[in-house]
């Protein structure tokens, strides 16, 4: 400090931060507890404030954003001391909402498996059921079918068939002379060989590709087609172009003799009914989009209750 002289005496006139007679004594700059949130240490006219977890300043009495980072992945944020707290939007959980809910958890799907989404959830139903939670029976009677009788059962239905007109156990081949043919209830994109292998894996036994004859084609058309969900304006046959213009079919006599469109000779092509005007047109074997109608002999069928 600066000293005064007097009589006798003297005053001292300490500087910043110190106290005392002769100017020696620290100020205590921590007496007025300056750090709200912390520990204080004293300096000469200075303090430094030591924060605790969450805080932060000079005096330790600002809060720390602990949201600045947006710890939230899929929700709202709020702040607290050292800590933060996520609400969740819908179909989230966890500290961060960073795990999606198991929504197929609680098995919503009665008859069917279940596919987990954000807060939702789809079910793919198995045969003979539908709805949200697939829990509603399908009335096959109300659909088109070949029965003369249908009772509806769960979750199939029972046929008995039209006389001299349809065969097996729900009905679905069509008699036409002494042969029955099917059209599937779907329409595929397949090979001519995925559409063989489809003929054998049906139901009472399977088929084979169709070798319809000519005579039978007209009768074809309305009794299977028309009772089919056929809608790809093609039909997939047993024929087969192995070489050149030479065609090879699975039986004589079959519609598949003429009325080819021209195409250039290419191996191993294949012929498919375009059934708008009865045409042939070549199609690649590799992959195709049609119906397939299969062919059996009634010969050994199972026949409908």
């Amino acid at each position: 400090g600066a000293c005064t002289d007097g009589v006798n005496s003297y005053t001292c006139t300490c500087t910043a931060g110190w106290q005392g007679t002769n100017c020696d004594s620290n100020i205590d700059d921590c007496a007025a507890n300056p750090c709200v949130n912390g520990a204080c240490t004293d300096g000469v006219n200075s303090y430094t404030c030591t924060c605790t977890a969450g805080w932060q300043g000079t005096n330790c009495d600002s809060n720390i954003d602990d949201c600045a980072a947006n710890p939230c992945v899929n929700g709202a944020c709020t702040d607290g001391v050292n800590s933060y707290t996520c609400t969740c939007t819908a179909g989230w959980q966890g500290t961060n909402c960073d795990s999606n809910i198991d929504d197929c958890a609680a098995n919503p799907c009665v008859n069917g498996a279940c596919t987990d989404g954000v807060n939702s959830y789809t079910c793919t139903c198995t045969a003979g059921w539908q709805g949200t939670n697939c829990d509603q029976d399908i009335n096959e009677c109300s659909a088109t079918n070949n029965c003369a009788v249908c009772q509806n059962l769960v979750p199939s239905y029972f046929c008995v068939c039209e006389i001299s007109s349809y065969e097996g156990i729900l009905c679905t081949w069509a008699v036409i002379g002494t042969t029955t043919y099917r059209v599937p209830a779907t329409t595929t994109t397949t090979s001519r060989i995925a559409a063989i292998a489809i003929c054998a894996g049906l139901d009472e036994g399977g088929g084979f590709l169709g070798e319809p004859l000519a005579a039978n084609l007209p009768t074809i058309l309305t009794k299977v087609v028309a009772r089919s969900t056929f809608v790809s304006g093609f039909m997939w046959l047993n024929v087969v172009r192995q070489s050149g213009s030479t065609w090879v079919y699975g039986a004589t006599g079959t519609v598949a003799t003429t009325n080819f469109e021209f195409e250039a000779n290419v191996l191993d092509n294949c012929a498919v009914m375009r059934v708008s005007d009865f045409k042939w047109i070549i199609v690649s074997c590799t992959s195709f989009t049609a119906d397939i109608l299969c062919q059996r002999a009634i010969t050994g069928k199972v026949v409908s209750p």
